[in-house]
């Protein structure tokens, strides 16, 4: 049976803007060291959309509260010292872009 999925809204705060790849990236590499290999594979962790500040993020239902807790404790991405900022949870790719005012 097919798991379900969430997708988290979230806002890079930082200065200057921030390139997609890198935020994957970190985002892998902190829910990895936090919570494991296998939790990392299994989250079905993935970045639907990202413009630079405000982005998307695709997970599993069962997972979801390990990402957020991953997102919100990156601290670095890259060379630049960043602040993520969660704005919200939602079933639909399109509910987050809509009631979250995440406009990619």
């Amino acid at each position: 049976m097919r798991s379900r999925k969430r997708y988290i809204a979230f806002r890079i705060i930082n200065r200057g803007r921030v390139d997609e790849k890198a935020v994957s990236e970190a985002m892998v590499k902190n829910l990895t060291a936090l919570f494991g290999e296998v939790c990392a594979v299994e989250s079905g962790l993935k970045l639907e959309e990202f413009d630079g500040e405000k982005g998307v993020v695709r997970c599993n239902l069962e997972a979801l509260d390990r990402v957020m807790i991953a997102i919100t404790l990156i601290d670095r991405i890259g060379e630049e010292n960043v602040a993520p900022l969660t704005l919200g949870v939602s079933g639909t790719l399109k509910g987050c872009r809509k009631k979250l005012g995440v406009k990619v």
